[in-house]
């Protein structure tokens, strides 16, 4: 398999990201993905470029890839995957509110966009998390477990 070309590759680092899980009201943001016959759910977001901060990389890419501007950006949780051999990839991801802006695709993503490959980001209702094949797991997991009060202690 021949990888893909990215934009930013003379800035990106591969191996961390940064996602946010954006609240407007009862529902959260969310990237709808069909690829290679597959479909599911990510929280917007993407790789870290040189010089930025895991909080600078999440506030970027949900404005990149969805032109929802979010505020108030808050680290819910972090994790280091080895999915692939000998590669640790490390992921942070933040909880935030909507500023303004429709979810809209927008980014490198809409400039790859295809049929085998699509993107739609899209508003969610929090209490239908459980019904979507979101991934990864783990932050499937996180937010029926610890979003509510995550938000309450808030308040």
């Amino acid at each position: 398999m021949i990888d893909e070309f990215r934009e930013d590759a003379d800035v990106r680092i591969n191996n961390i990201q940064s996602r946010g899980i954006i609240l407007k009201g009862n529902n959260v943001l969310v990237m709808f993905r069909r690829k290679e016959g597959r479909e599911y759910y990510v929280f917007p977001g993407g790789h870290m470029r040189k010089g930025e901060t895991p909080l600078e990389n999440a506030t970027r890419e949900v404005e990149e890839e969805t032109t929802v501007i979010v505020r108030d950006l808050e680290i819910a949780f972090e994790y280091t995957s080895y999915v692939k051999p000998k590669k640790e990839e490390k992921e942070y991801y933040f909880v935030g509110y909507w500023d303004s802006g429709i979810p809209t695709l927008s980014g490198e993503e809409s400039r790859r966009a295809n049929e085998n490959n699509f993107y739609e980001p899209m508003w969610i209702p929090i209490s239908k998390i459980h019904t979507l094949n979101l991934y990864p797991l783990m932050a499937k997991e996180w937010v029926e477990n610890n979003l509510e009060k995550f938000i309450e202690e808030r308040k």
